[in-house]
């Protein structure tokens, strides 16, 4: 049976909407693991080898974050530092995480038409350029747009936004597990 680690970067999870509502919605299914960065590591100290040895575990790895400044949260990027390390990720023939296959999940505040294709392509070609470094197949991206919530206004279009995600990507990983 396929392994999917979920990786959820987002530094105020309990004050989001979508990213939380997101984590909740796929938390029940089978198979599934989610690695909370920010509540595991509050000091930014990742544990490298417990965070290689889920990597290992795991046949679908996906990336859970909201878009900062074009970019994913500090860290995500710390926690990539820092685990896809040579001799375990890549170099000297040593590739542990060949064939696993890596997805992206990403919530973006702004609307869809500040995001055309090609300034999409540019956001996300660091983690496809990993993903090719390490041998691994980049599968996707599923990105929800145009959402962020205004104190006093009503959440409902950012959870049913949420759930429209989450089932989006919970159809993608069942189709290639």
């Amino acid at each position: 049976m396929t392994k999917t680690l979920l990786i959820l970067a987002h530094p105020h999870l309990q004050k989001s909407i979508r990213n939380k509502l997101i984590a909740e919605e796929l938390a029940t299914e089978n198979n599934l693991e989610i690695r909370d960065l920010t509540a595991l590591y509050p000091t930014y100290n990742i544990n490298v080898a417990e965070e290689q040895k889920k990597l290992v575990e795991a046949d679908v790895i996906v990336f859970q974050y909201p878009l900062y400044w074009y970019n994913v949260p500090p860290i995500l990027k710390l926690w990539i530092d820092e685990v896809f390390t040579y001799g375990f990720a890549f170099g000297k023939g040593n590739y542990q995480l060949e064939g696993k296959k890596i997805v992206v999940s990403c919530t973006i505040g702004s609307n869809e038409d500040i995001y055309p294709a090609e300034k999409l392509e540019k956001i996300f070609f660091p983690l496809q350029g990993l993903a090719n470094y390490c041998k691994m197949d980049y599968l996707a991206e599923i990105v929800s747009f145009g959402e962020v919530y205004v104190p006093g206004e009503s959440k409902t279009g950012l959870e049913n936004s949420a759930k429209k995600h989450a089932e989006k990507l919970r159809h993608f990983l069942r189709s290639v597990t």
